[in-house]
């Protein structure tokens, strides 16, 4: 493998961490939402049904992004 060819594989890699970063972050924030449905208000059905969907998408997004990070780790 050359040097240029080395190179794009590693800027490759870094890109796909990069974005895996992201699904992370992106997960940190559904949860943070979440969370904050029960804020003020953790007795009523309503808020919990909110929460529980709410919930419910950011574990979605946490269990794409370590698909994700195994897939890139190979």
């Amino acid at each position: 493998m050359n040097q240029d060819t080395m190179q794009q594989a590693v800027s490759s890699a870094d890109d796909e961490l990069a974005r895996n970063a992201a699904l992370f972050f992106e997960v940190d924030r559904l949860e943070a939402y979440a969370y904050s449905l029960l804020e003020g208000d953790s007795t009523s059905a309503v808020s919990w049904k909110r929460f529980t969907q709410a919930k419910v998408l950011a574990d979605a997004k946490r269990i794409e992004a370590q698909q994700d990070l195994l897939r890139i780790r190979g």
